[in-house]
């Protein structure tokens, strides 16, 4: 898990406010979702998410919210724009830039969101992406940056990989 390739997206969390940033890999030969719905429990059912009106996403279980599109896209579908893609200090940086601009829900405290609270929307019955699909809808099956720098070597730092 630990990374410090230079594309990742972000993924923006106020102080109990969270959004995405993720790779910037090609996404166009993706396979499609895959869920071993028979086999395994489902671990975010869409129940414990409130879709906001405003692009924002509250999680039930855990009080985070979260921004329902990855930096870069938008749309009610997340399908306008392409997920940008950044280098872990980019994503650091990068949610000032979106606090500035147009931030999700009008909200202007977004951060990055730590290891433990990205890794609590993986969909564990699902790959390609492993992430609710209706809650977070075009999210590309690819790394998405946490603030959490890795502890043995803080030049490298942790990440949630959607991809399976």
């Amino acid at each position: 898990m630990k990374q410090t390739l230079p594309t990742k997206h972000l993924l923006h969390v106020m102080s109990t406010i969270i959004g995405l940033v993720a790779t910037a890999l090609s996404y166009a030969n993706q396979p499609e979702q895959t869920c071993q719905t028979n086999n395994i429990t489902q671990t975010t059912p869409s129940a414990r998410f409130q879709v906001n009106l405003n692009q924002t996403v509250t999680d039930s279980a855990t009080g985070l919210m979260w921004a329902q599109c990855l930096v870069g896209s938008a749309g009610v579908d997340c399908s306008q724009g392409e997920a940008t893609g950044f280098t872990w200090a980019q994503a650091l940086l990068a949610v000032s830039a979106v606090n500035n601009e147009k931030p999700p829900g009008g909200h202007k405290d977004w951060r990055l969101p730590n290891i433990r609270e990205l890794s609590t929307l993986t969909e564990l019955q699902c790959a390609y992406p492993a992430i609710n699909l209706e809650v977070f809808p075009s999210t590309p099956g690819s790394h998405v940056w946490s603030s959490s720098p890795y502890h043995f070597y803080t030049h490298y730092s942790w990440y949630v990989d959607f991809g399976n």
